[in-house]
């Protein structure tokens, strides 16, 4: 992802314009987990040799947040496409689906990435630094968070595309994994919870 301070990119995702939007916002949240899993690692001893392992996710997830907003700016492009004659109508309809199916796959990438936050947070859970299990509990809320938003703009964009065998292959995937996280963190929040009130 192009560097940019959390002020710059506020003031753009506060802006008319649609990119960044919400596809970005839920690779941030889903590169917050990963960030909050590699530091709570490094507070626990034993633990620092998945450090490199989530810096690596997090870049992932930065890099498909810029991915994101550069495959809704293709869509744009692809609508603005003249349609004056049979011709370009049908070349511009092609566009269209080409770009959404691009729009719908970056998305559904982030979510097949998320899940390889969870076994980090799995031992997180059990043998992580207890003055920090908060913060464990604040990345299973952004990687929650950043899934299910990333989901969202998955399937925005299926709802506009024709080929209907892609749009159910990816709904089927993306639907199997967004059940999977939501189940797996909210049981990991619970836990997190009695963690702290000590039950």
């Amino acid at each position: 992802m192009e560097d940019r301070s959390i002020k710059k990119y506020l003031e753009e995702l506060s802006s008319p314009s649609p990119t960044p939007g919400g596809g970005s916002i839920g690779n941030i949240l889903l590169s917050f987990s990963a960030s909050l899993a590699a530091m709570v690692c490094g507070l626990t001893k034993g633990l620092e040799v998945y450090i490199d392992d989530l810096k690596d996710l997090k870049d992932r997830f930065l890099n498909l947040s810029y991915e994101d907003e550069k495959s809704f700016d293709s869509v744009m492009d692809a609508y603005r496409l003249p349609k004056n004659s049979d011709e370009e109508k049908n070349i511009r309809k092609q566009k269209i689906e080409e770009a959404l199916k691009g729009a719908a796959s970056v998305p559904l990438e982030s979510l097949k990435l998320s899940k390889e936050i969870i076994p980090f947070l799995n031992i997180l859970i059990e043998k992580g630094n207890k003055n920090a299990v908060s913060d464990v509990g604040v990345s299973i809320l952004n990687l929650k968070s950043g899934a299910l938003s990333c989901y969202l703009n998955v399937i925005i964009n299926l709802k506009s595309i024709k080929d209907n065998n892609f749009v159910d292959s990816v709904k089927n995937e993306a639907d199997e994994i967004k059940d999977y996280i939501v189940n797996w963190c909210d049981n990991a929040f619970e836990k997190i919870i009695n963690e702290i009130l000590g039950e």
